[in-house]
């Protein structure tokens, strides 16, 4: 069996957790997913183990594999370990990154002013859904821009794998308002500025405060969400095919990129 054919297995199954095609508690069946890819059992059921190692899926005996559905407090957890692997990435980026490297961060934080601004001209005080793939891909790739700088691709990974779950639990939040936005791009400036002045302890404790903020998020929309899923059946919110695979992109870019 050709290892690409469960890669390919790997990356989708877990491009459908990123953009919450795939909702906590639902059960995988192997044959179904074989048929929607184009292939075998076999793959799916290797990709099936090696995202249930991760900790993105669940194996149940003898009754199946489900996605992880985490409690409150372990989605909060979650986000302090997020929180912890990036502001040590942060001060380690400090000795190592690159001019190229910062007009990386310099454009991410362009992209998401020029989406703030259009919310803003919009006289709207909220998004749609036409801002959150460019605000997301931004984002997206300030962190992991940061992260790998830092040279940890455990690290990067973990923290991938953390963004997966999260945004399988419905954190698609349609009702992000242009206050937030202007907060999160000052943030990102912020981070970007101490990380230019080579000052590690401010850049740990602004990205500290804005990763606490994005935690407070996550949860808001969970719990949400969980009270929506519990009133109505309307499915979640899910990102369009492009994003996922421009978020895909990133991740394996960034591991996949040498600094030596």
């Amino acid at each position: 069996m050709s290892t690409s054919l469960r890669e390919r297995a790997y990356d989708q199954i877990r491009c459908k957790l990123l953009t919450g095609q795939l909702r906590p508690g639902v059960r995988l069946s192997n044959r179904e997913l074989a048929k929607e890819f184009d292939m075998s059992t076999i793959p799916i059921r290797e990709a099936l183990t090696q995202l249930t190692s991760e900790g993105l899926l669940e194996h149940k005996p003898g009754v199946g594999v489900f996605v992880v559905d985490l409690t409150n407090q372990e989605l909060d957890d979650l986000c302090d370990v997020r929180q912890a692997l990036e502001c040590h990435a942060v001060r380690k980026t400090i000795v190592t990154i690159s001019d190229s490297e910062i007009q990386e961060l310099r454009e991410c934080c362009r992209e998401m002013a020029a989406v703030a601004d259009e919310v803003a001209a919009t006289g709207s005080e909220y998004w749609d859904a036409k801002h959150v793939e460019p605000w997301t891909l931004a984002d997206a790739r300030f962190h992991v821009t940061l992260l790998r700088v830092a040279g940890n691709r455990r690290a990067l990974k973990i923290v991938g794998d953390l963004r997966v779950m999260t945004y399988a639990f419905g954190y698609q939040d349609r009702q992000r308002t242009l206050a937030q936005l202007q907060r999160a791009l000052h943030e990102h400036q912020q981070i970007l500025e101490a990380v230019c002045k080579g000052d590690a302890e401010l850049a740990s404790q602004i990205m500290a405060e804005h990763l606490g903020r994005k935690r407070d998020s996550i949860l808001q929309v969970y719990h949400r969400s969980r009270m929506e899923q519990e009133t109505t059946d309307l499915p979640s919110i899910t990102f369009p095919d492009a994003l996922r695979d421009q978020l895909q992109e990133i991740e394996e870019g960034a591991e996949g990129r040498d600094r030596s």
